[in-house]
């Protein structure tokens, strides 16, 4: 790469960085959002590189961070997710993807959080009353997308959400919408953008909201069923950009930078690399600006030989949460 390109680079990853308002603006929404489980990135591969996924999104895993990147995929791919995450809760995220020639690329994903079983306490009995309950988040998506020009896709997608807590649920159905722009500078520089969880709001519901209510004294209790507030998802925009800035006798280095702007809390920035030798054993690390913990972010991949047109790869990624137990997260991505 000529000298004055990587400057180039340099200085508009930096920019990213730092491209989010300057002033600090009142935080009036803080907190104010339902089914959070949607912020949880997905693919060991992408988190390992601080989640600055939205320009590279070259994987199964791009339905969830850019559906305007599945266009890009030539491959139909299946991709599996799994990780123990924070406080005994597990997370699965399964996704696949079939190219249609000129109609463009389809996929499905389904994520699913759980958090087991946990026993219940009330004030009476805050030694527990025997019983268990649990809580549960799950998304299913379907994502269309295609090929606008030779360098330009971009993709819908529209998924069904809800969230179980023991006998109380909420849903809805948003929309992500997103588009990818490959560049003839500085060795194809990908930019993206995608605005992740339009529309919709979510009230819980259900027999545990069932109450007794007692008009006035020395009345008889009636039946009632109390109501939530309406909540929103979160609603989540990202620009990024991704480059390689190094290819040379089998080895490639690839630098990624995000800005994500979430309606309930302060812009983040997340930057990425990965180094590839051959294409088969990948290096990976990531930083995130401007969140509490999570900052660092480190992870490997392998991809095996194809045999009879079938690829295998296996991703690993680190998550460091600070004061919080570190995460661990594994891929598996099959390619057809």
């Amino acid at each position: 790469m000529k000298r004055h390109s990587l400057w180039a680079l340099t200085v508009l990853l930096l920019c990213g960085a730092v491209s989010a308002p300057a002033q600090k603006v009142q935080l009036t929404q803080l907190g104010s959002s339902i089914a959070n489980f949607l912020k949880i990135g997905v693919g060991a591969r992408a988190v390992a590189m601080g989640e600055a996924f939205t320009a590279l999104s070259d994987d199964a895993s791009t339905m969830y961070w850019n559906p305007g990147g599945l266009g890009n995929l030539r491959e139909n791919q299946a991709m599996f997710d799994v990780s123990n995450w924070l406080l005994d809760t597990r997370l699965y995220s399964l996704s696949s993807s079939v190219n249609l020639g000129e109609f463009g690329v389809v996929g499905a994903s389904v994520n699913f959080l759980s958090s087991g079983d946990i026993p219940e306490t009330t004030l009476e009995e805050p030694d527990g009353t025997g019983r268990m309950f649990a809580a549960s988040d799950l998304a299913i998506s379907l994502t269309y997308s295609r090929r606008i020009t030779d360098n330009f896709t971009a993709g819908i997608t529209v998924k069904y959400v809800s969230e179980q807590l023991d006998r109380s649920s909420a849903s809805t159905v948003a929309l992500d919408v997103g588009s990818v722009f490959v560049t003839d500078f500085l060795n194809n520089m990908r930019i993206g953008f995608s605005l992740s969880n339009l529309g919709g709001q979510m009230r819980f519901d259900g027999t545990d909201l069932a109450v007794q209510y007692l008009p006035q004294p020395g009345f008889k209790y009636v039946p009632a069923q109390l109501s939530t507030e309406l909540w929103d998802i979160p609603l989540l925009f990202r620009f990024g950009v991704a480059t390689d800035v190094w290819k040379s006798s089998g080895f490639r280095v690839t630098v990624a930078s995000d800005v994500m702007d979430s309606r309930d809390y302060t812009y983040r920035v997340n930057l990425g690399g990965e180094v590839g030798y051959e294409e088969m054993v990948f290096l990976r690390g990531g930083y995130k600006i401007n969140t509490d913990e999570a900052k660092m972010s480190l992870g490997f991949g392998v991809r095996l030989p194809e045999v009879q047109n079938i690829g295998l790869s296996f991703d690993y990624a680190y998550i460091n949460f600070g004061i919080l137990e570190s995460v661990h997260r594994i891929s598996i991505t099959v390619k057809y």
